[in-house]
């Protein structure tokens, strides 16, 4: 049977630490400028540091198809893939002429009934290249204290066939949650990489072809704790801090491109998006407000952000954990469709060390704390620290990415577990000791498996103190129904401010672009982060396309809907049934509405494409973008 220390919640509190608190209090709920130190009117390039460059190719081919409803023809790119270039897709970039600028058209071929009565006349293979910067640059960390971090830039490369490639605009590209430190945005290349990743797929915007336009100028930031800084913590969900840093990171990279001699200039009406799915999605809308509130909109050209499945609301996203019985607001045949989540659990546990080892590791409230206040032992048991301080391992088997940690869950359903915890006593000091559980006991805690992934029942994850604080509803909402937050001190208020710090839903009113996507069956990042900032942002115009309700049913109706070509935020409410990873690749690559496998257009590059000219794209509204 298994051991559980049940810890006292007394905790030394040391001048250092207590004058470290007294100060944050001020800061908690506004992000004021310049925090981490000044923000230099202008970077030079002189501080960048090249660490590799190295030649990609894409490789995709194209078809053209018949549209049987409107008789139009319309050539789609579909992408196979990226590789490091061989000598043969040099040879295809360096040829005038040759077997490399052959033809590949397929002959015409009858309609494919898949395709839903589309017409395929031909294929083409083809290849397109991008050269793939790695290089360093200064940012600071959670002190202020300057650090080097890491970022990949993807530059679209000339090529002899179509003559030029101008990037149009800068594409801000921010990664999902990742655990392993070879899944970092500069480790793709090194790693075979999967193209269908955030990753892969945010580096096609990077290429360039006579179809998917505008190309972009790819800048995609490791965020501190990866890349050249493994050995680092990674500040997670601290959001003002990783917005300053890839904020650097951008500046930093144009100034680069611009000095690189054989570079095209940019196009004069040149703009930045920044875009992102996942944790990607919740930085991209916290660049979104770092570039505005610092000042940055004119000389980023910055145009807007594209957010999917973001925790935008920590504080709503962890409710929705401990209360929501498996809302979706999709009703279908008078029903409304379970997501399957069951209150009080959590369908992807890692994310709750993740959370909290982020806020004990950078945010000010939270330095005095550490883990062990909030996870129990039972948990801290299956190891789920170490899984995470692994990325600093220098090998690929010694890390673990958020499949290997799921599996590392679902073994220990099946043999139990044991392992040395460190566990802080004011008393005794800090200790290690060995808790063991069968595996019975392991799926008291996971409950099931689902996509992969194991359920956690978070009575047993998290200590009894720190479930009790959020099982009891008067800790969030007052008698009227309105959110609050603590002003005295303990170690759950402590968490709680820290978690209303990083809010992105409150305390600022964009200016830009704001397209969103966000599936309502999403039981990691659930669709009530998209709630909240429909609420609490209820002052802009809204667009949410093809009239979805799903907002309405959760009892949340913005004061201004407008067509589309009016609105500051345009809402995609996807039709996909899809939990978060599924859902993602839907975002990034298969698409989710209608015919995109037909169209070619998927989520991410259609909203992105709305930001930067959603008054005259005239594809929003229709299944046929051409």
């Amino acid at each position: 049977m298994g051991l559980e220390l049940k810890k006292l919640n007394y905790k030394i509190m040391y001048p250092r630490k207590l004058l470290l608190l007294v100060l944050s209090l001020t800061t908690v709920g506004a992000w004021a400028q310049g925090s981490f130190g000044n923000l230099p009117k202008t970077v030079d390039v002189r501080d960048v540091e090249i660490i590799s460059i190295d030649k990609v190719v894409f490789s995709s081919h194209d078809s053209i198809v018949v549209n049987p409803v409107t008789g139009k023809v319309d050539t789609l790119i579909i992408d196979d893939g990226m590789r490091i270039a061989t000598a043969e897709d040099e040879a295809y970039f360096t040829e005038a002429s040759g077997p490399a600028r052959a033809p590949h058209r397929a002959p015409a071929v009858t309609p494919d009934p898949s395709l839903g009565g589309v017409e395929r006349i031909g294929m083409q293979w083809a290849k397109t290249g991008a050269y793939l910067y790695t290089y360093k640059y200064p940012s600071v960390d959670a002190d202020g204290n300057r650090v080097i971090l890491s970022s990949l830039m993807g530059v679209p490369r000339r090529q002899f066939q179509i003559g030029f490639a101008k990037p149009n605009n800068v594409l801000i590209a921010c990664h999902e949650t990742i655990t392993s430190n070879f899944e970092a945005p500069t480790n793709y290349k090194n790693e075979g990489g999967d193209f269908q990743s955030g990753v892969g797929m945010m580096l096609q915007y990077a290429r360039y072809d006579r179809v998917r336009q505008p190309c972009c100028l790819v800048i995609m930031p490791d965020y501190e704790g990866y890349g050249i800084t493994a050995d680092r913590a990674h500040p997670y969900l601290y959001q003002e801090l990783t917005a300053r840093q890839v904020v650097d990171a951008v500046r930093y990279g144009i100034a680069l491109y611009n000095k690189e001699s054989g570079f095209s200039k940019f196009e004069s009406d040149w703009k930045s998006v920044s875009l992102g799915y996942s944790q990607g999605g919740s930085v991209a809308l916290a660049v979104h407000k770092f570039i505005e509130e610092n000042g940055l909109d004119e000389e980023l050209h910055f145009a807007g952000s594209v957010c999917g499945d973001g925790p935008y609301d920590p504080v709503a996203h962890l409710l929705y954990y401990i209360n929501d019985n498996g809302h979706t607001w999709f009703v279908k045949d008078a029903v409304e469709q379970n997501s399957g989540h069951e209150a009080g659990s959590v369908s992807m546990p890692i994310v709750m060390p993740l959370i909290l080892k982020g806020m004990c590791d950078s945010n000010p409230l939270m330095r005095q704390h550490t883990v062990d206040d909030y996870l129990s032992g039972k948990f801290l048991s299956t190891g789920s620290l170490d899984m995470i301080n692994a990325k600093k391992n220098p090998k690929k088997k010694d890390q673990f990415s958020t499949d290997d940690v799921s599996d590392r869950y679902r073994q220990q359903r099946k043999k139990g577990m044991s392992n040395f915890v460190t566990i802080s006593n004011p008393y005794t000091g800090t200790g290690s000791f060995r808790l063991s559980y069968s595996a019975a006991e392991v799926r008291e805690m996971f409950f099931k498996e689902a996509d992969k992934n194991v359920h956690g029942k978070l009575q047993q994850m998290l200590t009894e103190e720190c479930y009790n604080y959020f099982t009891t509803s008067s800790n969030f909402i007052d008698g009227n129904g309105k959110r609050i937050t603590p002003t005295g001190r303990g170690f759950m208020q402590d968490l709680h401010r820290a978690l209303e710090s990083n809010n992105l839903t409150v305390g600022w009113k964009p200016k830009h672009r704001i397209a969103f996507y966000h599936s309502t069956f999403d039981t990691v990042v659930p669709y009530d982060n998209l709630l909240s900032f429909i609420k609490n942002q209820d002052d802009l115009r809204y667009f949410f396309y093809k009239d979805s309700d799903r907002h309405l049913r959760a009892g949340v109706n913005p004061s201004h809907t407008v067509p589309r070509t009016q609105a500051d935020v345009f809402v995609y409410e996807t039709a996909s049934n899809k939990d978060h990873v599924p859902a993602g690749k839907d975002f990034f690559f298969f698409g989710s509405w209608g015919p995109v496998g037909i169209t070619g257009i998927t989520p991410d590059y259609w909203l992105y494409k709305w930001v930067l000219k959603g008054d005259n794209e005239t594809s929003i509204n229709t299944p046929w973008p051409w």
